[in-house]
C-alpha cells in the first residue's frame, strides 16, 4: 500500500507540461528571489512514507521551499520538460539532492507558477546552469478514436464542468494539499475525492493490486495528451478532432508508473513492489483502447528538447 501511495505522490507532481521551455534561452533579464537559501538535503532526515519525496511547496505569500530535490528534477519543473527531453548533465544531477527556501520581492508574484522564472535564474545563479535548445527527430505517439464509427468507449463521456477558471483553481487546490502535507494527499486519495477541472490519481485502497487509476474532470483532449506524454515517455499528439471537456478514468497496471519513480530521484527496493506485479489491471495501451475508446499510433517526429552544457555544485549558504 505504502508503495502504491508512493507512486501516486508521484504523480501528483504534476512535473511539467510538454512545449513549455520555448523561453529557455531568451535574453531578458530575468526577475530574481529576493532571498535565497540552497542546501544539501540531509540523507538522514525522513517523515515517514512520504520522508524522501522531491517536494516543491508554496511558504507563505511569494515564498516557495523544496526538499530533497535533485538538479535534474529541478530543471525539469522549472522548464516544464520530461525527462525525455532534457539531454546531457553532470554525473550527480540525480544522486546529489538539495533543499531550497527562497522568498520573492513583495507583490510580484500571484501563485507558483509566478515563482518558476525565478527559480531559472536561481538555477544559473547558484548552479552555473548553462543549457541550450535543439530540435531532435524522436518517437512520438498520435492520439487517435479506436474504432473506425468514432464511438468512445463506456469510461469517459462529455463533462458538465465549468472549467473556465480551470487553472487558478488547480493551483490553489495543489497548494492547499502541500500545504496539508502527504496526509492530506492520502485522506483525498483514499477517499475517492474528484476534484472539478483537474486530473488524479484513483486508487483502491482495501485492495491495492486492482490496478492505479486516474480520474480526470472537465479535461479537453490536451489534458489527456499531456498525461499520456509524461507517462508513455514520448511527445503524443491530438488527432482525435474530439472538441470539448471530458469526465474519464482510466485504470491500468502501476507498473508503467513504476518505471518513472528513478526520473524523480525515488528508488525503492524490489521487495516494496512486489505487491504490484500481480495486478489484474491491463496493459496501459490495452486500457486505453478498451475503456476510453482510444488508441495510441507510434510515429516519428520533431521534438524540443534541453540540453545541459555546463552545471557546478553549489555552495551551500
Amino acid at each position: 500500500m505504502k508503495t502504491l501511495l508512493v507512486v501516486c505522490v508521484a504523480v501528483a507532481l504534476g512535473i511539467g507540461h510538454t512545449n513549455a521551455f520555448a523561453q529557455a534561452t531568451t535574453a531578458a533579464a530575468p526577475v530574481r528571489f529576493e532571498v535565497a537559501s540552497v542546501k544539501p538535503s540531509d540523507p538522514n532526515a525522513s517523515s515517514g512514507v512520504f520522508g524522501s519525496i522531491p517536494a516543491m511547496r508554496p511558504q507563505g505569500a511569494g515564498g516557495i521551499a523544496v526538499s530533497n530535490m535533485p538538479l535534474r528534477l529541478l530543471v525539469r519543473m522549472a522548464y516544464g520538460v520530461q525527462d525525455f527531453q532534457l539531454v546531457g548533465g553532470p554525473s550527480w544531477q540525480m544522486s546529489s539532492k538539495f533543499d531550497i527556501t527562497a522568498k520573492a520581492p513583495e507583490g510580484t508574484t500571484k501563485g507558483t507558477q509566478d515563482l518558476l522564472p525565478m527559480m531559472k535564474a536561481l538555477l544559473a545563479e547558484r548552479f552555473r546552469l548553462k543549457m541550450h535548445t535543439e530540435t531532435r527527430e524522436l518517437p512520438t505517439y498520435a492520439l487517435m478514436i479506436a474504432r473506425s464509427d468514432g464511438k468512445l468507449g463506456p469510461d469517459i463521456k462529455p463533462s458538465s464542468s465549468d472549467c473556465s477558471n480551470a487553472a487558478a483553481d488547480a493551483q490553489k487546490r495543489a497548494e492547499e494539499l502541500a500545504k496539508g502535507g502527504g496526509s492530506a494527499l492520502l485522506s483525498m486519495l483514499a477517499k475517492g475525492e474528484t476534484i472539478p477541472c483537474m486530473i488524479m490519481p484513483a486508487i483502491n485502497p482495501s485492495n491495492p493490486t486492482a490496478g492505479f487509476g486516474l480520474r480526470g474532470n472537465g479535461q479537453a483532449m490536451s489534458g489527456l495528451t499531456q498525461l499520456l506524454t509524461q507517462v508513455t515517455g514520448r511527445i503524443v499528439h491530438d488527432k482525435t478532432g474530439l472538441t470539448g471537456l471530458y469526465d474519464f478514468e482510466l485504470r491500468f497496471d502501476p507498473q508503467v508508473l513504476m518505471a518513472m519513480l528513478p526520473q524523480l530521484g525515488l528508488n525503492l527496493p524490489a521487495n516494496a513492489t512486489a505487491n504490484l506485479t500481480s495486478s489484474d489491471s491491463p496493459a496501459l495501451l490495452t486500457a486505453l483502447q478498451e475503456q476510453l475508446g482510444l488508441k495510441l499510433d507510434s510515429q516519428k517526429g520533431p521534438v524540443e528538447v534541453l540540453v545541459i552544457d555546463s552545471a557546478e555544485l553549489p555552495q551551500p549558504d
